[in-house]
């Protein structure tokens, strides 16, 4: 757990210098109210498939797996699990299920893992625990205790935890890893050695959330991203502007390409051939609206993943930007249970302007190639495909058009 800085830091200091039993007074009143609100929010019914993601919720994608495996899969229940971090802030708001405040884990773990073991089944985000110890730890703490209770562990993995660096500069020419190394590449090859480790020693099986990951975790299953697919449909028109907006979101400028991105954008902008807008910081459930007023999504172009902001932005209908090796698309196409190769538009650091230039320029073209991108986020990204992954893991079946049961 990180430590406590600034206001949170006298004040603990001035807590912990006060009288033995005024403080031990203080505390039981705390670890009462910790308790309470642990036990206050959602749990397991006591039947079924109980499912548990956590304790990341990066994306909101924990909570969406858990709808999704309970939106298709009979009998399944689910619960995601978010917990605070330093800053005690859940992020960009992203819905979730179970929501643990700093002073619940401080107070009342016992009160949770209680709770969390009434699941059947556990995914572990980033390999990290899911019963305590949740930023320091590894799923590894919790597997005897999981094991005895008779609930089954998997591993889930979205990105900078296993996408090992100098791996990436071998496999992508415009890697944002290439060349010398820095502190902050050195940082995330600590972490990748460690989540290395971590499933070297691990015997469950293990998720990616994005096609990419396969290159850095074989024999691992792709677990497809969910997005509410309604809630980004719009009918606003793309490319009737005379400057058409083109968006660009980065969670993370380096991962992104921003810098490459943002000179071609600018530059285009002062020239008066479209208008750029930069999204930073924006809570998700505003999100849907600024995608529906731009034309024009440009995801990333160095990293190669296909992210949360893609799926959306197809689901809206939108051209979308972004840099996908070709077996990165493929592997898409193969997934699609049209065999379709995503309507996604190829840019990388050098071609980026040229690209947005040619989309502007050819605007029925690039109609088209939006046009098919809500259908291709209902079938690969609405839900029913990582349901049909979870399957395999949950050990459920799907009913077939027939009548009969089919793998899934």
């Amino acid at each position: 757990m990180a430590p406590l800085a600034g206001p949170r830091r006298w004040a603990y200091r001035a807590f912990v210098a006060l009288p033995g039993p005024v403080r031990g007074a203080g505390e039981t009143v705390l670890r009462l109210r910790a308790e309470s609100a642990v036990r206050s929010q959602p749990n397991f019914p006591g039947a079924g498939t109980r499912l548990l993601i956590g304790p990341a919720n990066t994306a909101g994608q924990g909570w969406a797996w858990t709808r999704a495996a309970e939106r298709h899969l009979p009998g399944v229940c689910g619960l995601s699990l978010s917990v605070a971090d330093a800053s005690g802030s859940p992020g960009l708001a992203f819905p979730h299920d179970v929501w643990l405040t700093r002073s619940m884990q401080l107070r009342a773990l016992a009160a949770h893992r209680q709770r969390m073991l009434g699941a059947t089944h556990v995914i572990s985000e980033s390999a990290r625990p899911v019963l305590g110890d949740f930023f320091t730890g590894s799923l590894l703490a919790d597997l005897p205790t999981l094991r005895r209770a008779g609930i089954a562990p998997a591993v889930l993995l979205h990105g900078s935890e296993v996408r090992d660096p100098d791996g990436h500069a071998g496999l992508y020419p415009h890697s944002p890893f290439a060349g010398e190394s820095d502190d902050y590449q050195r940082r995330l090859q600590s972490l990748v050695t460690r989540t290395r480790a971590t499933l070297d020693a691990f015997d469950g099986a293990v998720l990616v959330s994005t096609p990419d990951l396969l290159d850095f975790v074989p024999g691992a299953d792709w677990l497809p991203l969910v997005v509410d697919v309604d809630a980004f449909a719009t009918d606003a028109p793309v490319l009737e502007r005379d400057r058409p907006v083109v968006l660009h979101a980065p969670s993370n400028p380096r991962l992104k390409g921003t810098a490459a991105i943002e000179e071609a954008l600018t530059g285009l902008d002062a020239r008066g051939v479209l208008t750029y807008r930069r999204l930073q910081g924006l809570p998700h459930d505003q999100m849907a609206v600024a995608i529906a007023e731009s034309d024009v999504v440009v995801d990333q172009v160095v990293l190669g993943n296909p992210g949360v902001l893609l799926a959306e932005s197809l689901a809206a209908g939108r051209v979308v930007v972004a840099h996908l090796i070709e077996q990165v698309r493929d592997r898409m196409a193969l997934g699609d249970p049209d065999r379709q190769p995503a309507p996604v538009v190829e840019a990388d650091p050098t071609t980026i302007g040229q690209v947005i230039e040619q989309v502007v320029g050819d605007r029925t073209a690039y109609r088209e190639v939006a046009a098919q991108g809500p259908a291709w986020a209902r079938r690969n990204h609405d839900g029913r495909r990582a349901a049909q992954v979870l399957a395999g893991f949950l050990g459920h079946w799907r009913e077939t058009s027939s009548g009969g049961t089919a793998p899934p």
